[in-house]
């Protein structure tokens, strides 16, 4: 997988959303005129950085291999583990947003809150495989 493979869901999360941007800043809430397109923009970042997230995270529960620096990759179950709270952190997180854009003042913390367990159990999950990752894409080694 190539570069711009690996990285298109971050480049069109950011494109698409950028193409709705009457539409977010519609929703927008009140804010000076200067701060809508910043705003439109940390949204298109943010939607960017969720579609890349929930790529790592198939990649994870599906393939069984997430990447970890200097060409290595946590294999297995550990893998799936960390791939599925990865997904399981996005979709909550995507929901809790939803919900409190809707003013369910009540329920999007408590659907946050689990995203936030979500999330703390990915990054558990993925520092603790860290040691056992194998060095399986290093160039040194060809």
């Amino acid at each position: 997988m190539g570069f711009w493979t690996y990285y298109s869901p971050l480049g069109l999360g950011i494109v698409l959303t950028l193409l709705l941007h009457d539409t977010i800043r519609a929703h927008a809430p009140a804010m000076p005129v200067w701060a809508e397109w910043p705003f439109v923009v940390a949204v298109a970042l943010g939607v960017g950085l969720l579609c890349q997230l929930m790529l790592i995270g198939a990649q994870g529960a599906f393939a069984q291999a997430l990447p970890v620096p200097v060409g290595r990759s946590i294999r297995g179950r550990g893998a799936a583990v960390a791939g599925c709270l990865i997904i399981a952190t996005v979709v909550l997180a995507s929901v809790a947003g939803l919900l409190l854009s809707g003013e369910l003042r009540t329920a999007a913390p408590v659907v946050g809150l689990l995203g936030l367990i979500s999330a703390a159990g990915a990054v558990i999950t993925y520092v603790w495989c860290w040691p056992t990752a194998v060095r399986d894409f290093d160039k040194r080694l060809r």
